[in-house]
């Protein structure tokens, strides 16, 4: 056998000798191996959970209660009435790999439980301080277990309970610092995301009853869900997100896919020859309105196994935006097929799964979906928008547009040219779009708007920003004024790199010393240092637009905008600064418009209609909470709701009242919007997207608009205000605030 050694393992292994040690491969010890693997076998708080809940599953539990103390970090405690723990098994119970469940490879092809590593008990006494209190079905008491970190028993001590185990986690992740602190700097995200997964679980499994609450560290107590053990899943969706949500569901059943779906698979049936697959499916009706705002009701089995099949989630969602456009689908689909065509054992969360004739699900789930949407309208009812008297009385609907683009050929070689904008129709019309600032400008404001029919031709006045910029910054900015420019040629120049002169070389043969190497090679940092450092790169171009931003981002601070040198105002419409020597354009009405729309994000509160009766809302439990914990959030969006802390779970709260609005109506869907983006960011000021919508045309009538002067003042003003917004590189509508033009220096040896 032969190894290959590159050179710094043989440098390596020599220091070592050297030093009189020898590197050499030894096993990790036990107690190592065991921490580390821990880590990666319980990821999160909703991880964890799952392996509880999976565990009392497959003990044949007809009732789990999970109780939590302050979201999980505190406390995150499982309890079932399954067929309890042997004391034979107690000290096996939470050791590495072993279960009850498989001896052999072999039995994963026709495994039935949920779990089959035998790693989770284990995992979580290295991550937390585990107690299990058991009592099994031939016991005569229960028993209190401690375990230490490495999953061994330190105290026994007898006990009261029913049939059933308790699984007691205390300070989850205590023993890693680092994920200990990202988990409590997210617990609200992990919470909700635990939650969502209890939600698949309580879905697809059938005469199990499921309880969850949390106990806040200031005494309040909330119901995340409480289910009743139903034996259909569509009793089970109504236990816990309502009547109203199964009213707009409706049940997939299995088409056989024609040649076309198969032939754009890659995939071909014989006659006669039976899918290897049936399902449960259950989806949201196309019609619109039926669908929601987010994709946070979508739940995935692979034989009763929740999971996230990438290309079945795609698959389903792309199907469902063909006939509503606008809205995501609640879907419950349960795969079920042979466990020998299924592999489970991918990741540690057993949440990626690999399916054989996968291609031929995917060409079944498409002829189904098909199939069951096809009597459908695409179509979906109009509200507030009554335009019969508008077509009656020819009343003429107008957009307004505030600057027109005009496409043009640009000639390669010219500097000059790529800068060019050429109207669609020549003038003669002498310019007057660019004004050199000087300091003794006069003061002032002119609201003079261009006339709409002159049509201006910037070639010439473009040719004196660049000639002003480069005398600006090799005469330390003194003050010019220029008039009667002549033509100027075309400048031909690589902006990748600064020009450089031609000279004569000449041969000559040296003796080199170390020295002189030395030398030469400080000589040569110190020329680098003077050379131009060309900073932005991308090209002005709309393809390149998410590149420039992210170039921008990169190279600009916010303290950068307030040492910009407003050179001018050009075309009426656009404001010119240095940075140093890079060379920028700023959209006065985009970047106004983003500080305008900023502000009014943040600062304003809408006013409300009080509803005569309130509403109530059908919220699950753990969106009920959620809900509550962020009332003035949603009453900064104009929403208030009446809170009965006396009423069952999913009943306390109604809708009082609602933003108003001219021209939209808001309702359930935008309060589900802000739930969802709550979920990651709780008690941050968040605003659902028709609202947005709603500022953003606010911002855009109330900013500087094109064509209006500016003085040196108000484009001052209008710089620094991009210095105090977050993103400030695009308008809430798209079009971009801020480019860069060109570096000064590029153009030194030219002009």
């Amino acid at each position: 056998m032969e190894f290959t050694v590159n050179e710094n393992d043989k440098e390596q292994s020599n220091s070592n000798t050297e030093d009189g040690k020898v590197n050499l491969i030894k096993p990790i010890n036990r107690d190592t191996v065991h921490r580390i693997c821990s880590g990666q076998v319980v990821l999160s708080l909703a991880i964890a959970m799952k392996e509880l809940a999976e565990n009392s599953i497959d003990a044949g539990a007809t009732r789990i209660d999970i109780r939590l103390v302050e979201y999980g970090s505190e406390l995150l405690e499982v309890a079932d009435n399954g067929s309890g723990v042997l004391k034979d098994n107690f000290e096996a119970l939470t050791l590495k790999h072993f279960t009850s469940k498989i001896q052999k490879f072999s039995d994963l092809e026709t495994i039935g439980t949920l779990g089959f590593r035998g790693e989770a008990l284990s995992s979580l006494c290295a991550l937390s301080d585990l107690v299990i209190i058991t009592k099994h079905s031939t016991a005569d008491f229960a028993t209190k277990i401690s375990y230490d970190r490495n999953g061994k028993i330190i105290e026994q001590a007898i006990t009261a309970r029913e049939q059933g185990t308790t699984v007691i986690l205390k300070k989850l992740f205590s023993t890693l610092p680092v994920r200990r602190k990202e988990f409590m700097k997210n617990l609200k995200r992990d919470y909700n995301k635990m939650c969502q997964l209890l939600y698949a679980y309580c879905l697809v499994s059938k005469r199990i009853k499921f309880s969850c609450t949390n106990l806040t560290n200031k005494g309040s107590k909330s119901t995340v869900v409480a289910t009743d053990g139903h034996e259909t899943v569509r009793e089970n969706v109504i236990n816990i997100f309502g009547a109203k949500q199964i009213s707009t569901l409706i049940d997939v059943e299995l088409t056989i896919p024609d040649e076309p779906i198969l032939t754009e698979y890659g995939m071909k049936l014989a006659t006669g020859e039976e899918i290897p697959f049936t399902f449960e499916f259950l989806i949201s009706s196309v019609v619109h309105g039926s669908g929601r705002s987010t994709t946070d009701r979508q739940f995935y089995y692979i034989n009763s196994r929740p999971c996230e099949p990438s290309k079945i989630i795609k698959l389903v969602n792309e199907i469902y935006k063909q006939f509503n456009f606008g809205q995501y689908p609640f879907v419950f689909l349960n795969v079920m097929t042979k466990s020998s065509l299924v592999d489970v054992n991918v990741t540690p969360d057993k949440r990626q799964v690999f399916i054989e004739n996968e291609k031929i699900l995917l060409a079944t789930l498409k002829s189904s979906l098909l199939e069951a949407f096809k009597t459908f309208p695409s179509t979906y009812k109009m509200q507030n928008m009554d335009i019969s008297q508008m077509l009656a009385t020819g009343v003429k609907i107008e957009r307004g547009v505030k600057r027109c683009i005009t496409e043009s050929s640009i000639k390669k070689g010219s500097i000059l040219q790529k800068f060019k904008k050429r109207s669609k129709t020549e003038g003669n019309s002498p310019l007057a779009s660019f004004e050199l600032i000087t300091e003794k400008e006069e003061t002032g404001f002119d609201n003079k708007l261009v006339d709409s029919d002159i049509e201006e031709e910037a070639d010439q006045k473009l040719e004196i920003l660049v000639d002003i910029a480069c005398k600006l910054s090799t005469e330390n900015k003194s003050e010019k004024i220029v008039e009667n420019v002549t033509d100027t040629e075309d400048i031909e120049i690589c902006l990748d790199e600064p020009t450089k002169k031609i000279s004569s070389t000449k041969s000559v043969t040296l003796k080199l010393s170390v020295d002189d190497i030395k030398i030469s090679l400080n000589k040569n940092s110190t020329d680098n240092e003077q050379k131009v450092k060309v900073r932005f790169r991308t090209k002005l171009i709309p393809e390149n637009n998410k590149d420039a931003e992210e170039e921008l981002e990169k190279q600009i601070s916010k303290s950068d905008f307030g040492k910009m040198e407003i050179l001018g105002q050009f075309n009426l419409g656009f404001i010119v600064v240095k940075l140093n020597n890079d060379l920028f354009i700023v959209d006065q009405h985009a970047t106004d418009e983003k500080y305008n729309f900023e502000q009014l994000q943040m600062n304003t509160v809408i006013d409300s209609q009080v509803l005569v009766n309130p509403k109530p809302l059908e919220l699950t439990a753990g969106n009920e909470t959620l809900l509550m914990e962020n009332c003035e959030v949603f009453k900064k969006n104009g929403f208030v709701f009446k809170i009965d802390d006396k009423a069952p779970s999913t009943k306390k709260v109604a809708l009082a009242a609602i933003p108003i609005s001219k021209n939209c109506v808001f309702g359930k869907d935008d309060i589900d919007e802000m739930l969802f983006m709550l979920q990651d960011s709780s008690h941050t000021m968040c605003r659902p997207s028709r609202i947005r919508a709603m500022f953003a045309s606010r911002a855009c009538r109330k900013s500087v608009m094109i064509g209006k002067h500016l003085s040196k003042t108000d484009m001052r003003r209008l710089i620094d205000h991009m210095g105090e917004i977050d993103q400030p590189w695009n308008c809430p509508h798209g079009r971009p605030t801020m480019r860069h033009l060109i570096n000064l220096d590029l153009l030194q040896e030219c002009v």
